[in-house]
């Protein structure tokens, strides 16, 4: 494949998936990862795309969080992957938090029916996804919302968290870095997680290949924080080379 042709298809998966990782592209062109550094520099310094560690993404998106409806259409075959490999994870009885994710809201819609169980979230989009189901305990955390992310944040939404036992937190984050764990560009939804991790005996982080080895400017989970992770299978390459031994356990969506 001549590289002007490599450059058009990687421009195109770009525009398609918001952001993509180099040693995925190296795989999927059979190329080396010095190869398709090149041809993202390259197509970084004529304006196409921003360069991010690790990858790339698509020059026409914020620098800063995405709002829902972006976000809700990215990686989206991967997310109904890890919400269903997630909803194995359930257990009768729990009181479960789902983060404002869209990956979060995709395990809302895989929630086993008859199972009963307490939700507790402060994403509204979450509430109107299991609002009809009468087996689910529906608790919305309450607060100052913000139209542009569809959930509650502020004094009022960590106040009402406190009140509650939490057995199990499914939240996702913009990346996972292995040794620095997981963040978040906005201040503000990273201290929000920061303390639901606390709150929470059990955590989970639920992220797709595009996230793993990435960092954004607020780190609010450790490795040791966390108990499991779930991603795509797509994963399992960077996992090989960069997750050799971590504290948490790591399933590949089926």
């Amino acid at each position: 494949m001549l590289a002007a042709e490599r450059q058009r298809q990687i421009l195109d998966r770009v525009r398609r998936d918001g952001t993509v990782r180099t040693a995925d592209l190296a795989r999927d062109f059979a190329v080396t990862e010095e190869t398709v550094r090149r041809d993202l520099d390259l197509l970084g310094r004529r304006g196409h795309l921003r360069r991010t560690h690790g990858g790339a993404m698509d020059s026409t998106a914020p620098l800063g969080e995405l709002s829902q409806s972006e976000r809700e259409s990215r990686k989206l075959e991967e997310k109904l992957a890890i919400a269903r490999e997630t909803a194995r994870l359930l257990l009768p009885g729990e009181t479960i938090l789902l983060d404002a994710s869209t990956t979060a809201l995709e395990l809302a819609g895989q929630v086993p029916q008859g199972i009963p169980l307490r939700v507790v979230t402060y994403s509204l989009a979450a509430v109107e996804r299991l609002a009809a189901r009468d087996d689910v305990e529906l608790i919305q955390l309450g607060g100052t919302y913000e139209a542009r992310g569809r959930r509650f944040s502020g004094m009022i939404t960590e106040s009402a968290l406190r009140l509650l036992k939490i057995d199990r937190f499914f939240f996702s984050g913009a990346g996972l870095d292995p040794s620095q764990g997981v963040s978040e560009p906005n201040p503000e939804q990273a201290r929000l997680k920061r303390m639901m991790i606390e709150q929470s005996a059990w955590n989970c982080a639920l992220l797709d290949h595009s996230k793993l080895g990435v960092k954004a400017d607020y780190f609010f989970a450790t490795p040791a924080d966390l108990d499991v992770v779930v991603t795509d299978r797509d994963s399992k390459a960077y996992a090989k080379t960069h997750l050799k031994s971590p504290p948490y356990d790591l399933l590949f969506a089926r």
